[in-house]
C-alpha cells in the first residue's frame, strides 16, 4: 500500500470515527485498530498539507564594506583614515601628534 492510499483509507476511518459520536478509544477498540494510531491520524489529517514553494532569488554582487580607522581627539577632532593603512605609518602618525 503507498503512502496516498494508506493517507485515502484513514481518512475514510476518520469520517467513520467522526460520525460515529464515539471517542477515539472507543471507536479504535470496536474497530480493531491501535487506539494511538487512531489518535495519531486524527492529528495528522487534522494539519493543513503544507507543499512548499520555491521562491524566485536574485543575487546581487557584494559590495565590499569600506573599514576605517577613526581616531578622535580629546579637542573635538575626528580623523578617518582606510583600514588599508601601514601600521608603520600610523605609528609614525600617532608619534607626531
Amino acid at each position: 500500500m503507498t503512502n496516498s492510499e494508506r493517507e485515502t483509507v484513514w481518512q475514510e476511518r476518520v469520517t467513520q470515527w467522526q460520525r460515529s459520536g464515539l471517542s477515539q478509544r472507543a471507536y479504535a477498540m470496536e474497530q480493531g485498530f491501535p487506539v494511538r494510531q487512531v489518535g495519531y491520524w486524527v492529528r495528522r489529517l487534522a494539519k493543513p498539507q503544507v507543499v512548499p514553494a520555491l521562491l524566485p532569488v536574485r543575487l546581487a554582487p557584494m559590495v565590499p564594506a569600506v573599514a576605517t580607522i577613526s581616531l578622535r581627539s580629546e579637542r573635538g577632532w575626528t580623523l578617518a583614515l582606510p583600514s588599508e593603512v601601514p601600521a608603520s605609518w600610523l605609528a609614525e602618525l600617532l608619534r607626531g601628534l
